[in-house]
């Protein structure tokens, strides 16, 4: 009396048997999770007979081992998809100047001292060429090995549409680049810091919309100092980016902008948005003909408007990231952040 009666052989076999069934439980939901990658066969039988010997520590460790062994080989394939040598700016007979781009390389040292492998660390490489290495060159482009493109929107006149195509971006997370008169930015200042207080990045668009290639050399330094005080005085910023309006320029004009520490930045795809086309043309002339490392031009109009956000889901959905002007021309090179991003990312 008042002691705890043993526990009969049939409980024991019982609490063996609902170990047995947790552990083949545990089993499904690894394999599940990783499919045909995973490798710890062995694993799962040693993790087995741990648990029919009651030493369940022993149990977890065999099946820990076993994920771990199956993250590595996933990271040894996504090296090899992955790896890929730096790529020198070079001067095209057609595209005027490419810009370079990095190698990449997963670190897989540094990769594993992160709790399940994330993110994925790789290694940049520059190249040995750079655009820093060229001088008074337009750009129409950014670097084809990189699947990004950049949506260029000039504003030269009305401030109707700004906000709905804020609106869209926004809702997107969609980072664009807006290239402001600096005429409309004197009278529009408070939208133009709305541009940038919503991260948009800020290019100059020269003053009052001139062909910048009739003017003198003089004309052409104050059509872009003009346009950089005014957007300076109304957002703070000081754009390093210089779009001519209607796409007109000479060398002279280039090496203006170079002498001011601006780049020229032409477009790779038209919307001709600004003849007010319907959407679907819209989509048509960008979605249709998208490429990557494409500079994409746009006004702040109705039609654009209404093609905007099928035209990002569309380009998303075959893989494109979009981005500001300057990122698409820097050298680093997109790369993704988790092994899933890794397996389902285009290439």
């Amino acid at each position: 009396m008042g002691q705890n009666p043993r526990p009969s052989k049939f409980w024991l076999i019982i609490s063996r048997d609902a170990l047995l069934l947790s552990a083949c439980a545990i089993v499904v939901a690894v394999v599940g999770i990783w499919g045909p990658s995973f490798t710890g066969t062995t694993s799962v039988f040693r993790a087995l007979s741990a648990v029919a010997d009651g030493d369940l520590p022993v149990a977890n460790s065999v099946m820990a081992s076993g994920a771990n062994a199956s993250v590595q080989t996933q990271l040894e394939e996504i090296a090899k998809r992955f790896d890929a040598p730096p790529v020198n700016a070079r001067a095209d007979s057609v595209w005027r100047l490419i810009p370079g781009v990095n190698g990449v390389r997963l670190n897989m040292q540094q990769t594993l001292k992160n709790p399940n492998a994330t993110p994925l660390v790789f290694d940049q490489i520059p190249p040995a060429i750079s655009l820093n290495d060229f001088v008074a060159q337009p750009i129409y482009r950014g670097n084809p090995l990189k699947r990004q493109m950049a949506l260029m929107i000039n504003v030269a006149w009305g401030s109707e549409y700004l906000n709905p195509i804020l609106h869209i971006l926004k809702q997107n997370h969609v980072k664009a680049t807006f290239f402001l008169d600096g005429s409309w930015t004197t009278k529009n200042a408070a939208m133009a810091r709305q541009i940038e207080n919503t991260g948009m990045e800020l290019g100059n668009h020269a003053f009052n919309h001139p062909n910048m290639s009739r003017l003198s050399r003089t004309a052409m330094i104050s059509q872009i100092q003009k346009t950089n005080a005014a957007i300076e005085a109304a957002t703070g910023v000081k754009p390093t980016l210089f779009a001519p309006p209607s796409g007109d320029f000479n060398d002279m004009v280039v090496r203006v902008a170079a002498g001011l520490n601006m780049r020229t930045i032409l477009w790779t795809l038209d919307t001709v948005d600004w003849r007010r086309p319907s959407p679907q043309v819209i989509l048509r002339r960008i979605v249709n003909k998208r490429t990557p490392g494409a500079l994409v031009l746009m006004h702040p109009t109705a039609p654009t408007v209404a093609a905007l956000p099928e035209l990002i889901q569309s380009l998303r959905r075959d893989g494109y990231q979009l981005v500001t002007v300057s990122t698409l021309l820097s050298p680093l090179r997109p790369v993704p952040k988790t092994i899933a991003e890794a397996l389902s990312t285009h290439r």
